[in-house]
């Protein structure tokens, strides 16, 4: 009979801080490289982005709410990438986080589950109620999506992973449709408060919630 207990392992906490997507992704796939070698353990990537939005393995031009020549007029840009999902996007003040794993269990349900639950608990922190809805990737605070989440699993080993709104300012959301959803509406933590938020505290508690939720100690 399986045991649910998960055994504690060591996980480190890597932050990137303001990193270009191109970069970020190049890393990200360097990571899932040595940590199917074992070369590294599991790491939690923390990360903002300049202005960016990325596509997922079902999005398309469809999913764009201007034409592709507007973004780097714009100054935003436009990458197609290898994780679950349509269109999202990325600013700076937005908290990303990439957990480079080694999956404690083959279950991609738990695994998705259990990270949109340390989303929630991050929110509950500050007085903000986030909600799943079934059958739908993300967290909604009410009926407003809050956090995006698109992951993608090669060998067992996670990398991208959620994008939680914190104290962006919402426009690059302007230029897709968000998930596939015309009348989706978008807040973050900043609008629903009145106020902007200390990220590096969110920081802090996101990553107590995760190691707690997944049961790991910080590596020294």
């Amino acid at each position: 009979m399986k045991s649910n207990i998960l055994e504690f392992t060591l996980i480190e906490v890597d932050d990137w801080g303001l990193l270009d997507y191109e970069a970020a992704f190049a890393r990200q796939e360097q990571m899932v490289a040595d940590r199917q070698q074992d070369l590294i353990g599991d790491t939690l990537v923390l990360v903002e982005h300049p202005a960016v939005v990325t596509l997922g393995r079902r999005a398309s031009d469809a999913d764009l709410l201007q034409p592709v020549a507007n973004f780097s007029s714009s100054g935003v840009a436009l990458r197609n990438i290898n994780r679950g999902g349509l269109a999202t996007a990325h600013e700076p003040g937005q908290l990303v986080v990439y957990p480079i794993l080694a999956l404690k269990r083959k279950d991609l349900r738990w695994y998705a589950n259990t990270f949109l639950n340390v989303v929630i608990s991050v929110l509950n922190d500050y007085g903000l109620e986030g909600k799943l809805k079934p059958g739908e990737p993300g967290v909604w605070v009410d009926g407003r999506k809050i956090c995006s989440f698109g992951i993608a699993i090669k060998k067992w080993i996670s990398s991208h992973g959620i994008a939680l709104n914190i104290n962006n300012d919402l426009q690059t959301f302007n230029m897709i449709i968000p998930c596939g959803r015309p009348q989706e509406n978008v807040t973050s933590v900043a609008r629903e408060l009145g106020s902007e938020i200390d990220m590096r505290e969110i920081k802090q508690n996101f990553v107590q919630h995760f190691i707690a939720a997944f049961a790991y100690q910080l590596k020294p």
